[in-house]
């Protein structure tokens, strides 16, 4: 990696649907290493957290996640980076402290309208009914089935790695609908990072409208969907060059 910080940054790197804090271990290491401090949380009902009831988990369940850690651990000019679902609760988030949030970061994510829930974006018109009856045969009529990592075209090296540590969605989550105003606006930066080896219709919309908002900077990275996996080198570059 090049490039030292002038000064040691706090980072926190949210996580999407169906991963959870571990998938930025390779991130958080380079980024410890230029001396900066680091927070890989689990979102309730996933990863290490899976055996909670997920129909109690939902997005606000999420967002009152991340803003605990910033009370608890009193974090302020912090960059926030959320992964794809992730982009959903960075931005629940920054509705509420704007003033310690330097940088808000999406990363290959959604970043939300007022009132819409993720399942909209992801899950539109037939497939949002599909997909509640994959729920309700599958998941126990509140859990959404891990994808294969293949879906994500993570690398072939790593797919067995993603595959084994991906768990189910709490459902809820995905159909909540945010409730947002403009209070991110507040915050000095804004970025988007797309994987351009995914092509997914909803997050590449996304990121054409993130090109077109003033004032974002917007990176484009070689890569599947799970951009922390397939190239965190070069994430971690772009993440120690934010203001």
């Amino acid at each position: 990696m090049t490039g030292l910080p002038t000064s040691a940054r706090t980072f926190v790197l949210v996580h999407g649907a169906s991963h959870g804090g571990w998938c930025y271990d390779r991130v958080a290491d380079r980024l410890r290493a230029l001396g900066h401090r680091v927070f890989t949380p689990t979102l309730a009902g996933l990863a290490e957290r899976s055996n909670e009831d997920a129909r109690q988990i939902n997005l606000t369940t999420h967002v009152n996640d991340i803003l605990g850690l910033f009370s608890r651990e009193d974090l302020h000019d912090v960059v926030l980076c959320g992964h794809s679902y992730g982009g959903m609760v960075i931005s629940g988030v920054a509705d509420q402290i704007p003033d310690r949030i330097s940088n808000l970061v999406f990363l290959d994510a959604v970043v939300p309208d007022n009132g819409a829930c993720m399942a909209d974006y992801i899950f539109p018109g037939w497939r949002g009914v599909m997909l509640k009856i994959m729920v309700a045969l599958l998941g126990g009529g509140s859990r959404v089935i891990a994808p294969p990592a293949s879906f994500f075209k993570v690398n072939k090296a790593d797919r067995k790695m993603v595959d084994r540590l991906m768990t189910s969605h709490p459902y809820p989550s995905l159909r909540e609908r945010i409730s947002i105003g403009d209070q991110a606006d507040r915050i000095p930066g804004h970025t988007y990072i797309y994987a351009t080896e995914w092509g997914f219709p909803a997050i590449t919309e996304q990121f054409e409208r993130a090109r077109k908002r003033p004032g974002w900077r917007v990176f484009e990275v070689a890569s599947g969907h799970d951009i922390m996996i397939d190239a965190p080198g070069e994430l971690s570059e772009i993440l120690n060059s934010l203001n």
